[in-house]
């Protein structure tokens, strides 16, 4: 196990190593009829060949050069890259300024804000025009990667026989995401066999800070790929995704559950389920199963939980169907005689006081609600309890018929079998996190997208892939995108199951 890790590391490092770039040349420029509007002008849409200049394409639009828009230094095009060139004559027309007035097109930064699809509507503009764009995919796509390696503690690694027996009792820092780059290579494997070519460029960023993630965007050219997934702490995160929006390059976050993400960056990809999808699923769920059950809403009036409680009193008012109650866990000792008294209820827990606070507060609320015997609760939160606290009780979790959202496997869905067996014959071993299942979907259903519709999936993702682990669909949140799916799972006879819904 030990070794293969070793071994997969190494192969990061040789990936890594994968560059891009020609020397600028007199390649002859065949003129693009593809137009999009930007800040209202209409501008053609060039993609550059080896060896195109600004300069050589310009001349071929019949425009100056410095009136061409570019998201990247205009003296170091690639291949692949984007260049708009204005439509001539729709200047004059509309009593604007001439075409060749130095200030009159749109700079590269200004190119990649336009407007979302929320101040997109314009008499008769297409909302889709007004969505960021990037330059359109090649014959093979180019993924970006970024995340911690901690290649520098190699020399640490015991191969023992000791420590590989006793590897669940010794923390390697190197190892915390090599399954996610394992997922990442079943992905590759699986679209090769469709005929996707994919050149993946990875960057080490060990460091874990913002200086760093710049320097590794920049060496690494991250700014060229088609898209970059970044597996980084928060603030490593915010200055890759600044960095990402810059570069006009679409970034992925696949961990993070902070919608704000999106709210600005129109480039943001989230790929963990949004939290009105996660509501609107579980408040389905439980009129499903209950449909007269009284919800109780638990919460301990935190700043980390006011996301969820406003979301949450939002979608009941507009729902209508369901009788709720707010109950501050400050009020604690209250609640087994509360809940006696609405049996067959349903409690949600969305309490967040930290880590430490949070586990203590799990033990508490289910020894109180287990002491209910008779028309016992069901119990939901919208994190995995049995993944967060290693010493939950089940038993209780399944006397409350617990419900969550958790990457559970499924030994009925075919899919999640042959994911474990894939998996399996890859690397010897089975994933022990989410993390290798994450890296697999979000590369399959992007990666399709990109292959298939090239550009133009940015604009409406479209429908999650059936041979996806878990659900994934993308749609607009605020500026960026965001997984509008989640898959809800209530605990069964000690293991996870879909939960029901008409």
């Amino acid at each position: 196990m030990i070794m293969k890790q070793i071994l997969s590391v190494f192969i990061l490092l040789i990936v890594g190593l994968t560059a891009w770039g020609q020397a600028p040349g007199t390649t002859p420029v065949e003129v693009s009829h593809e137009t999009q509007m930007l800040h209202g002008r209409k501008y053609y849409v060039h993609i550059v060949k080896t060896g195109q200049t600004v300069y050589s394409i310009s001349r071929a639009y019949k425009v100056e050069s410095y009136d061409a828009v570019t998201h990247v230094d205009i003296h170091f095009l690639h291949q692949g890259d984007t260049v708009w060139l204005p439509v001539r004559g729709q200047f004059a027309e509309s009593g604007n300024a001439s075409p060749t007035s130095p200030t009159s097109p749109a700079s590269p930064t200004n190119a990649a804000s336009t407007p979302s699809p929320s101040s997109a509507s314009g008499s008769g503009s297409q909302p889709s025009t007004q969505l960021p764009e990037v330059r359109r995919v090649g014959k093979t796509l180019k993924v970006g990667l970024m995340m911690p390696l901690h290649l520098d503690q190699m020399e640490q690694i015991s191969t023992s026989k000791f420590d590989v027996e006793q590897r669940g009792k010794k923390s390697y820092r190197q190892f915390e995401f090599i399954e996610f780059y394992e997922g990442l290579l079943l992905a590759l494997d699986k679209l090769a066999e469709q005929g996707i070519g994919v050149e993946l460029n990875v960057a080490d960023v060990s460091g874990n800070t913002p200086a760093q993630v710049e320097q590794a965007f920049t060496s690494h050219q991250m700014g060229q790929c088609d898209f970059v997934v970044a597996l980084l702490l928060r603030d490593c995160f915010d200055k890759a995704a600044e960095l990402a929006q810059q570069a006009g390059v679409y970034i992925v976050n696949p961990m993070a559950t902070r919608s704000e993400l999106c709210a600005d960056n129109p480039y943001m990809v989230k790929i963990q389920p949004s939290l009105s999808g996660m509501i609107a699923l579980t408040l389905a769920n439980m009129k499903f199963e209950r449909p007269d059950g009284h919800l109780y809403i638990i919460h301990s009036n935190s700043a980390a939980e006011k996301p969820a409680l406003e979301e949450l009193k939002r979608q009941l008012a507009e729902r209508g169907d369901i009788k709720y109650t707010i109950f501050n866990w400050s009020q604690s000792a209250r609640l087994a005689s509360v809940l006696k008294a609405t049996p067959k209820c349903n409690v949600l827990s969305i309490y967040d006081q930290g880590k430490d606070n949070n586990r203590v507060f799990s033990i508490n609320l289910l020894n109180r609600l287990a002491s209910i015997k008779k028309d016992s609760p069901t119990l939901y939160t919208l994190t995995d309890w049995t993944r967060e606290y290693s010493d939950i009780d089940f038993s209780q979790l399944q006397l409350l018929g617990y419900h969550t959202y958790s990457l559970a496997w499924d030994m009925t869905n075919d899919v999640h079998v042959q994911f474990l067996q894939a998996f399996r014959t890859r690397f010897g071993s089975e994933p022990t996190s989410q993390l290798a299942a994450t890296a697999y979907d979000l590369m399959l259903y992007i990666g399709n997208g990109l292959a298939r519709r090239n550009s133009d999936f940015w604009r409406t993702p479209g429908n999650s892939l059936p041979a996806l682990v878990q659900p994934l669909h993308l749609g607009r949140s605020g500026a960026g995108l965001e997984n509008d799916k989640a898959q809800l799972y209530r605990l069964e006879d000690l293991r996870f199951i879909k939960a029901l819904f008409k």
